[in-house]
């Protein structure tokens, strides 16, 4: 089964973990008002010389990464090894907040002065 993807302009295959992506697109583009054009999806960054990708990156009005997120399946727990994993990726990419989500559970982190701190909702789009 497939889904249209409104970012890539495509349709995509429904894997669970897609749901979980489409599902967070969903939030930040209707709920928080995020413009589909400062999103990207499944992207490359190169981590101490290894390529991995990231789910979803918002940039700001600037250009400038803004919020990275990362999705899971549903039936994935979000552990610390998960918001590691988001935490490196992010010293590759510099976002302020970190979103990490499985559609049931969601952390909100801000990152700044380089210290990590939970938050109780997502910030408003600039």
């Amino acid at each position: 089964m497939k889904i249209f993807d409104p970012i890539r302009k495509q349709y995509v295959e429904l894997t669970p973990e897609e749901q979980v992506r489409q599902y967070c697109i969903n939030v930040l583009t209707k709920q928080f008002g995020y413009p589909k054009s400062a999103i990207a999806v499944e992207g490359q960054i190169n981590l101490n010389s290894m390529t991995r990708r990231f789910d979803i990156l918002v940039y700001d009005k600037a250009l400038k990464p803004f919020l990275l997120v990362e999705c899971k399946r549903k039936e994935v727990k979000l552990t610390q090894q998960t918001i590691d994993q988001v935490v490196s990726y992010n010293f590759a990419i510099q976002a302020p907040y970190i979103m990490i989500t499985n559609s049931l559970t969601t952390y909100l982190i801000e990152y700044k002065d380089g210290e990590y701190a939970f938050l109780d909702t997502l910030p408003a789009y600039r």
